[in-house]
């Protein structure tokens, strides 16, 4: 099955291309406040490169949130718009579980997103051989998103490091940092879990797909302005 994948919860877009779960084509750009203008030549881009044509997509996997409320708007009403007009399944994947499978590191992970006004949205995961989830996702300041948390070693991965990098490090003696490059969600990473979805039969009904929000968004950011 060939799957287009989109990644919009922060300023770095991404889309990507794969054929039975293997990655054929990615392409990402950091864009703050220009992912409507930016997303639909992405995309033409990627199956330009790949020789495809929108014909042969034939599903199409899509980031859900936490992230930014109107980039996350503009990714889903895409795959939507993908998934009604050619007839093709759709499926959301949490955007923490992309910012932890796109850290390529062994043991405990913490994924954790700049979510504004003050937040982060945070969940924690572990990986030996495969990664598991550990934690729901948990908003809030840094300090009460990281409370109870198992001892030892952490690598945080997300873009919350830009701006609350040393709180963490204050919080968690045995904190480290993935490097900066695997701190923003992937379409890849988006493409891998969607596969895996569609692999166990699961898909979702577009007209049900909706971004995860981590707060109700305030006046300003429901008429269209990015966090």
């Amino acid at each position: 099955m060939r799957l287009l994948a989109l990644e919009t919860a922060t300023s770095v877009g991404s889309v990507a291309l794969l054929d039975d779960g293997v990655v054929v084509r990615e392409h990402s750009d950091r864009v703050p406040r220009q992912h409507l203008e930016w997303l639909v030549p992405a995309v033409a881009g990627v199956l330009t490169a790949a020789g495809w044509t929108p014909g042969d997509v034939e599903a199409v996997a899509v980031s859900t949130g936490p992230g930014s409320f109107t980039s996350l708007r503009i990714g889903i009403a895409t795959a939507a718009m993908w998934s009604r007009s050619r007839g093709i399944p759709a499926v959301g994947v949490p955007t923490l579980d992309a910012v932890a499978l796109g850290t390529q590191t062994p043991g405990l992970i913490g994924a954790i997103l700049d979510v504004r006004r003050g937040e982060v949205a945070f969940a924690l995961f572990r990986r030996d051989g495969v990664l598991q989830r550990m934690t729901d996702d948990r908003v809030g300041s840094v300090a009460s998103v990281l409370e109870s948390l198992p001892p030892g070693p952490i690598t945080f991965s997300g873009d919350a490091l830009e701006r609350y990098g040393e709180a963490i490090v204050g919080l968690r003696d045995q904190a480290t940092f993935a490097p900066r490059p695997q701190w923003y969600p992937m379409a890849s990473a988006v493409g891998h879990l969607g596969w895996e979805r569609l692999a166990r039969g699961e898909h979702d009904d577009v007209y049900r797909l909706h971004p995860t929000y981590s707060r109700a968004p305030t006046d300003k950011e429901s008429a269209g302005a990015q966090g």
